[in-house]
């Protein structure tokens, strides 16, 4: 009798451990989202906005054929739906965090970013961005002219149809370097 009442207390042990697992699982996700959001907060979601919002313009091409002030509404109106737009992108990037970082990670991530190395980190970083942006694009030219040598190399251009990959990369190299 004895061997019966304890598997019958085993059995209702069991079956009640897929549940407390679920509440711990969730628990656990409810946990990781809440720092996914803090981390983002964190990150001065306002200033990334604002950096993406400068490097989204300091990418937008020449607007040729257009007066200048349908230019200026094209560019305010670009900088205004972008930054619309960053909330929702920062919210949609919470739970992404909160899949791809353990509790752990997350809570280190949250606890590094509260502190003044980590604030300064971030700081620092927005200040750099316009200047890394700059770096990048300098070397841009001999990039896309290099990319265009390999691919012709690779498929065997013409004399006709390297000088067009010349042009056209010399022509994008341009572009980026207006930018």
């Amino acid at each position: 009798m004895r061997h019966l009442i304890g598997g019958l207390c085993m059995a209702v042990m069991l079956l009640g451990a897929p549940a407390v697992a679920c509440a711990d699982a969730r628990t656990d996700e409810a946990a990781r989202l809440a720092l996914a959001n803090k981390f983002i907060v964190l990150m001065q979601a306002d200033e990334l906005g604002a950096a993406m919002s400068q490097m989204i313009d300091s990418m937008m091409p020449p607007l040729e054929d257009v007066s200048d002030e349908n230019a200026a509404d094209i560019r305010a109106v670009v900088l205004e739906m972008t930054e619309d737009m960053m909330p929702r992108m920062f919210e949609a990037m919470a739970p992404v965090y909160a899949e791809v970082f353990t509790l752990e990670e997350l809570q280190g991530l949250v606890a590094f970013y509260e502190s003044d190395l980590g604030q300064s980190l971030i700081r620092k970083s927005y200040e750099a961005m316009p200047r890394l942006n700059e770096a990048a694009m300098s070397v841009m030219p001999e990039l896309l002219a290099g990319m265009g040598d390999t691919l012709c190399d690779r498929l065997k251009c013409s004399a006709d149809e390297r000088r067009e990959m010349k042009a056209a990369m010399a022509g994008a190299a341009q572009g980026t370097a207006a930018q």
